[in-house]
């Protein structure tokens, strides 16, 4: 049985990769024959322990406190799918906002076309963050529709 945990290299959790650190996770805690102290619970401490303690491996320093405080590693697993939930939430709220605030996008009186033009790059990153991605064409339309006739 392979269960050395410690001198591995395992890959953080950030904001932007839950879903390939949770297959990455389970396919390394699999490999190592501990996957059943996530999936089922178990009583057995030395397994359990070498779980947690590869989950805190991967965790931000931020949640190593709260996540080391469960009782088993099945506690902390629910409790990371938890927090991203919140997380994928507020994401898509902000999203939301995101392409309000495009859909709205006007050149502002007396502002420079570079500031708008700046703007509205800008505004097209953060959506691109939140995995919203816009064309082109439609960048450009945008930025006709957007200026007054003068400066076409």
């Amino acid at each position: 049985m392979v269960r050395e945990v410690s001198g591995t290299s395992w890959a953080t959790l950030t904001c932007t990769n839950h879903g390939e650190w949770a297959v990455t996770m389970k396919v390394k805690i699999r490999a190592r024959r501990l996957w059943n102290a996530i999936d089922k619970g178990t009583n057995n401490e030395e397994d359990n322990m070498s779980v947690l303690e590869a989950i805190l491996a991967t965790m931000p320093a931020e949640y190593r406190e709260s996540l080391g405080a469960k009782s088993s590693a099945k506690e902390a697993w629910e409790a990371i799918a938890v927090m991203r939930i919140g997380f994928d939430r507020a994401k898509k709220a902000t999203a939301q906002l995101l392409k309000q605030e495009y859909a709205n996008l006007k050149l502002k009186d007396g502002e420079l076309v570079e500031d708008f033009f700046l703007r509205l790059q800008m505004l097209i990153g953060m959506l691109r963050s939140h995995g919203i991605t816009i064309d082109e064409e439609e960048v450009v339309s945008k930025n006709l529709y957007s200026v007054s006739a003068k400066y076409i």
